[in-house]
């Protein structure tokens, strides 16, 4: 049994697919194995992955989005812990240490590494689960509050990923993180923060596959979702608004595209 299966799924992720498999297999010295779940790409991107002892490809036969795909890949993993990986990601050798610091302790956890951006810096990877009564939590300063990180490298236990059914698959793309994060925190499931930092290239592969428009609109979907699956429809009126009013004025280029977004969103939902 291999220590770590790393699971990867690729939908027309190109040259980033190859780096990402490239940067792993020189850096690690830990057991694991690769299981690339393909989402029925048509760029050719895995001609030159060459499958082995450690590699693994499914092929499917059709796109079935991020959370799907990684439930299908579990299934045949043979590692003590699963990390889940983006293609657009660039492994630092370091996380060797990080590696064996888990499979030490043996802890039944999440594990998330820093995200930093192509020039080093650290991006923001902790944020508040958008629920009204866990806002409330940490404005009272209550120790129990849920935040959530992106799915870019999420690295858990496969007893704790089979006690919390996987990834949502309510969800093509985006929002199965937070909900996925939300879900560790109601089954008490404890997120350890690692010390490598990991380099994510934002929309690595999104950009290729949909305009920013197209990609507001499953966005926005995604995270009226989210409260749908939670019976809190109203909290969605309270706390999108809200949140746009932060866009205006910290990402006022996106403000305009998002507002209308949001407004699309409600009309579908009345009409």
């Amino acid at each position: 049994m291999a220590g770590f299966s790393i699971i990867i799924v690729n939908y027309n992720s190109g040259r980033m697919l190859r780096d990402c498999l490239e940067h792993l297999q020189r850096g690690l010295q830990v057991s694991y194995e690769i299981i690339i779940y393909d989402n029925a790409s048509t760029d050719h991107s895995l001609e030159s992955i060459p499958e082995g002892a450690n590699v693994r490809i499914i092929r499917g036969a059709e796109n079935l989005g991020f959370a799907r795909a990684n439930n299908l890949a579990a299934k045949q993993a043979s590692g003590s812990f699963l990390h889940f990986l983006n293609p657009d990601m660039v492994i630092n050798p370091s996380l060797n240490a990080d590696y064996e610091e888990i499979l030490r302790t043996g802890k039944k956890a999440i594990f998330v590494n820093p995200l930093a951006d192509e020039t080093g810096k650290v991006l923001k990877n902790h944020h508040l689960v958008p629920r009204v009564n866990n806002i409330i939590r940490r404005m009272l300063g209550s120790r129990r509050v849920a935040y959530w990180n992106l799915g870019a490298s999420v690295i858990i236990h496969r007893d704790a990923f089979k006690a919390m059914g996987g990834w949502p698959e309510e969800y093509f793309m985006y929002a199965e993180d937070l909900d996925f994060f939300y879900t560790a925190f109601r089954k008490s499931i404890p997120v350890e923060h690692l010390k490598t930092p990991l380099i994510h290239i934002g929309k690595g592969v999104t950009h290729k596959i949909w305009s920013e428009r197209e990609r507001a609109a499953i966005i926005e979907q995604s995270f009226r979702k989210f409260y749908r699956k939670y019976h809190a429809g109203w909290e969605y009126l309270i706390i999108r608004p809200v949140q746009l009013f932060y866009i205006l004025f910290n990402e006022t280029g996106s403000f305009l595209l998002y507002f209308q977004t949001f407004v699309k969103t409600l009309f579908k939902t009345r009409s």
